[in-house]
């Protein structure tokens, strides 16, 4: 089955699924299918990948809000919203933090009755071999823990319960 990965180029919305990855990447981008054959590394910020037959040469630099790409005398702005970022935020509501994909509880931060403030961590699970940190959404009070340390769940599962400061 493709990992599909919705990213925005220069504002526009594009998807891109990896087909195969031996013996070489294959990836459909908006419909175009596009092999990539060859990735090496110039420096941390320089890599040249051979695609479709063809050389390139692709200078990258990143800030908080996207990545910068610069091949064929064009630069290009990457917007992404990674997995750590989207989760920290996905299944949230004004009081219920859901999950957004299933895992195991690798720390709770926080108990019933906490006081806790917009970004704080209050869980750290893991799902797809990454350990993400699942923040406040807001300031208020911790309600109910739905999850203890080693537990896993499924996806849509409710972790957590905040109530408004008092």
């Amino acid at each position: 089955m493709a990992r599909s990965f919705n990213f925005s180029l220069d504002e526009k919305p594009i998807n891109v699924s990896l087909i195969k990855c031996n013996p070489v990447l294959e990836v459909l981008a908006n419909e175009l299918t596009v092999n990539v054959s060859s990735v090496d590394q110039v420096s941390s910020n320089c890599f040249t990948l051979i695609i479709d037959d063809k050389k390139k040469t692709v200078w990258w630099a990143r800030d908080d809000d996207a990545i910068y790409v610069r091949f064929d005398g064009r630069t290009h702005t990457l917007s992404y919203r990674d997995a750590i970022s989207a989760s920290q935020q996905a299944g949230v509501s004004d009081n219920v933090i859901k999950a957004d994909m299933p895992g195991i509880v690798v720390k709770t931060n926080c108990n019933e009755g906490d006081s806790v403030k917009l970004g704080d961590v209050l869980i750290v699970i893991e799902s797809m071999k990454m350990q993400i940190s699942i923040v406040s959404p807001r300031d208020g009070v911790i309600k109910e823990v739905n999850i203890a340390a080693n537990a896993t769940f499924e996806k849509n599962a409710e972790l957590i319960s905040l109530e408004e400061k008092e």
